[in-house]
């Protein structure tokens, strides 16, 4: 019992690694046709992404309960994700959802990323809906710093990401030290700063 355990830690790890050599990787990268390599490099980070944050026990039902990635709304890179849908995180299932209808994920997502020009409507859904435990991810400049937790972007030659730890951790996520090393910046922002989705999220 106790060499399956640490077997199966041993592959955690192993995976990790290799992930996180991947990850290293696509920041490095230097793009020539972004329009289309940066949609890529985003399904690439989501899935990444979920592999470096450690989410409570109490955002799941039980220990093996789906791990859901909302894409909400039009989203270009969304079907590139589907080549992981049902893969393993953890012991919990990465289950996508895709979607238009706010109804189809009142439920709740762990990672969640909203499209342009379903944005507008974000402060109802944090609002409403009381989402807790989520992972948000934009690719908008402004969206770490007001209310997001990761933001994507493009700087001249390549795809990075900054992290806004204060609303990760008032959201009760843990981010890896490995995650937060390769971030372009991590922001310290105040939850009362980061909360303000009514305006800023826009």
């Amino acid at each position: 019992m106790f060499f399956s355990q640490w077997g199966a830690l041993f592959r955690a790890r192993c995976v990790r690694i290799i992930l996180l050599v991947l990850l290293i990787s696509i920041c490095l990268i230097s793009t020539l046709n972004a329009s289309t390599e940066d949609e890529r490099l985003k399904a690439l980070f989501l899935y990444n992404f979920a592999n470096f944050v450690d989410w409570p026990e109490s955002a799941f039902q039980a220990n093996d309960s789906d791990l859901r990635l909302c894409l909400f709304g039009d989203i270009a890179f969304g079907s590139m994700l589907d080549a992981v849908d049902g893969t393993l995180i953890g012991s919990h299932r990465l289950v996508l959802r895709r979607t238009k209808k706010l109804k189809d994920i009142e439920t709740g997502c762990h990672m969640l990323f909203v499209s342009h020009e379903q944005r507008i409507r974000l402060p109802h859904f944090f609002t409403q809906i009381q989402y807790m435990y989520v992972l948000s991810v934009g690719d908008r400049k402004g969206f770490a710093e007001k209310g997001g937790v990761i933001n994507i972007v493009r700087t001249e030659d390549q795809m990075q990401f900054d992290i806004n730890l204060s609303t990760a951790m008032a959201n009760g996520l843990s981010v890896s030290s490995d995650l937060l090393s390769l971030a372009r910046e991590v922001k310290r922002l105040t939850p009362q700063h980061s909360n303000s989705s009514s305006q800023g999220l826009r």
